[in-house]
C-alpha cells in the first residue's frame, strides 16, 4: 500500500503541476498587493483541495450521471486550455486580472475574492485539476474500492491534503520570484507557458480524439460490418 500511495502521491503532483502554472499564477496576480496574492493562494489552494476530494469520492458518479466519457471531459478541457494559453499569449489575462483588482473593495481578503471569482475558472479547473487528475483520482478511487481497505482510502485523503499544503507554499512563492524576474522577465515566462498550456490544451484534444476514434467510432463501424 505505501508503494501505492507514493506512486499516486508522485504522479499527482506532476499532473497538478503547480510548478509550472506559477508564472500563470505571477500573470493573474502582477500588480496585486501581498496580502492579496496570500488569500488569493489560499482561496485556490482551497478550492483544488474540494475538488480533488469530490472527484475522489464522486468523480466516477458524476460523469456516468451526465453521460459525460472521460475522453470528452479531456476535449472540452483540452479546448479551453487552448483558449486559455492564446490568451495569456496574448497577455490579455495581465489586463484582467488588474481590472478585477481595480474593482476590488473590503480589504485584502475582499480583493482578493473579487479576483479569485475572475480566475476559479480556468486557473483552479482545468488548469491545475484538469482532466489528468480526475482521471488519476478515479481510477485511484476505484483500486481502493475493489481493495475493501478503508486505509488505503484514508491514505489517498492524506496525499490528496499533502499534495494541496504543497501547491500552496509554491504559489506563496510567487511574489519572491516575481521580483526576481522582474517585470520583462515576468513577461517572457508568462507568454512562454502560455504556448505550453496551448500546447498541453491540444494534446489533451488530440488525446481525447485519438482515443475516441480507437475506442468508440472504430468499433462501432467494424459492428456495422
Amino acid at each position: 500500500m505505501e508503494a501505492t500511495l507514493s506512486t499516486f502521491a508522485a504522479t499527482l503532483f506532476a499532473l497538478l503541476n503547480p510548478l509550472g502554472m506559477l508564472p500563470v499564477f505571477i500573470g493573474y496576480t502582477d500588480g496585486l498587493g501581498a496580502g492579496v496574492q496570500r488569500w488569493l493562494a489560499l482561496l485556490v489552494t482551497l478550492t483544488v483541495l474540494g475538488l480533488m476530494i469530490i472527484f475522489l469520492l464522486t468523480g466516477n458518479n458524476i460523469l456516468h450521471f451526465f453521460g459525460i466519457t472521460l475522453d470528452a471531459f479531456r476535449m472540452a478541457g483540452g479546448i479551453i486550455l487552448l483558449l486559455i494559453g492564446i490568451r495569456i499569449v496574448n497577455a490579455v489575462a495581465n489586463q484582467k486580472s488588474n481590472a478585477s483588482a481595480a474593482g476590488g473593495v473590503g480589504g485584502d481578503l475582499g480583493e482578493a475574492e473579487s479576483v479569485y471569482r475572475m480566475i476559479v475558472v480556468p486557473f483552479a479547473m482545468p488548469l491545475l485539476v484538469g482532466p489528468g487528475v480526475i482521471a488519476n483520482l478515479i481510477l485511484y478511487a476505484a483500486e481502493a474500492k475493489n481493495s475493501g481497505s478503508d486505509t488505503m482510502f484514508l491514505g489517498l485523503l492524506a496525499v490528496i491534503i499533502g499534495v494541496s499544503l504543497l501547491t500552496f507554499l509554491i504559489l506563496l512563492s510567487a511574489r519572491p520570484l516575481q521580483r526576481v524576474l522582474g517585470e520583462v522577465g515576468l513577461s517572457i515566462v508568462t507568454r512562454i507557458l502560455g504556448l505550453l498550456v496551448a500546447a498541453i490544451g491540444m494534446q489533451f484534444v488530440v488525446s481525447g480524439t485519438t482515443d475516441t476514434i480507437v475506442h468508440v467510432i472504430a468499433p462501432a463501424i467494424l459492428h456495422l460490418h
